[in-house]
């Protein structure tokens, strides 16, 4: 059984106008019910606060970078998770020494990036805990998955819907490993993006998103 704690923010500070701001978090446990060098599949549990508790079978393949839930697949493309995904991370060549680096393309948009390159780099290695923390460092262009294209700001008291168009995204976080389980995770992007309506024309704003993750204890069975 493995449990998890996160939580996920995204801030739009458009000039002259109010900053808005979403924030979402939650907890996920895992009981592993089956596993083979080809699968992991464990029955979750889902918990963001405000929203109802969900549940489901979640099916890991291809070494972590294409995720099923509840029968349907596609590739892995969350910002942070249970495990290493080798889509985001890469999959070094040679053992891990502090201090080494390896390029990374990401040739999709991702939870909190659009196609990009990426540098990693081993920041400390522990052998009695079997863990290793990694810095991931990026930048790319265009829209991060699932992304809103539209959002909506205030303006002296009044509500107006914009168009958003992004600029080059740079990230930037840390994450901790004990045998492939992620126990710590950090990551922060920003950019710069302009944002049209036909009654403001257009602005520019800073966004900025993060994600923090941690693995906690998992209730007692």
């Amino acid at each position: 059984m493995f449990s998890n704690i996160f939580s996920r923010t995204i801030s739009y500070a458009p000039e002259g106008a109010d900053e808005v701001v979403w924030r979402a978090s939650g907890t996920a446990v895992y009981v592993v019910s089956e596993s083979t060098p080809a699968l992991l599949a464990l029955d979750g549990k889902f918990r963001y606060d405000g929203r109802p508790q969900s549940a489901g079978r979640t099916e890991i393949k291809d070494g972590g970078s294409t995720l099923c839930y509840k029968g349907k697949c596609g590739r892995n493309t969350d910002g942070s998770g249970l495990l290493f995904n080798p889509f985001l991370w890469g999959e070094p060549k040679r053992i891990l020494k502090k201090g080494m680096t390896w390029e990374v393309s990401i040739t999709e948009p991702w939870e909190l990036g659009p196609v990009g390159k990426e540098t990693v780099t081993v920041m400390h290695i522990d052998p009695l805990s079997h863990s290793v923390t990694l810095k991931r460092e990026g930048t790319g262009q265009g829209y991060f998955a699932d992304e809103a294209k539209q959002i909506r700001i205030t303006k002296d008291g009044k509500s107006y819907l914009t168009d958003v168009n992004p600029a080059t995204s740079h990230w930037i976080g840390y994450t901790t490993f004990r045998e492939g389980v992620v126990t710590s995770d950090e990551l922060l992007v920003n950019r710069t993006v302009t944002l049209n309506s036909k009654e403001l024309g257009t602005i520019s704003a800073s966004q900025r998103e993060y994600i923090l993750l941690n693995a906690m204890p998992p209730p007692s069975a």
